[in-house]
């Protein structure tokens, strides 16, 4: 089973990947294939075009390396903190450049919060 583990804070320092890391340990104690998608690392532009609207090989690096993950993924898993009653905007572009490659997978959320809401 693969899963990918989506993370989306931009933030110098941010806190929750500390949470998306013990997320994907679990994940691979329990012999999944888990690949984390970092929004921080895939540096991903605003959102001008999506994925899909590309020719094909002419998406941006960093945009086909996540299509990649994402199509070979079984499932996906959201990890997000709140930020103002929301979730943060590196997140939002970063799942916005996709829409076919999660079509009929399952998904799930783990949010986490520094007050006491938990996300």
């Amino acid at each position: 089973m693969n899963i990918a583990a989506i993370y989306g804070s931009n933030r110098s320092d941010r806190q929750g990947i500390k949470a998306a890391k013990f997320i994907v340990n679990q994940f691979e104690k329990r012999n999944f294939n888990v690949s984390l998608i970092d929004s921080k690392e895939h540096d991903l532009p605003f959102l001008d075009k999506m994925y899909k609207e590309y020719e094909p090989g002419k998406a941006p690096k960093s945009m086909e390396d996540i299509h990649q993950i994402l199509k070979a993924s079984d499932g996906f898993l959201i990890v997000s903190g709140e930020y103002n009653h929301s979730i943060p905007a590196a997140l939002k572009n970063l799942l916005d450049h996709f829409q076919q490659e999660y079509y009929f997978k399952p998904s799930g959320i783990a949010s986490y919060s520094a007050g006491p809401l938990a996300g």
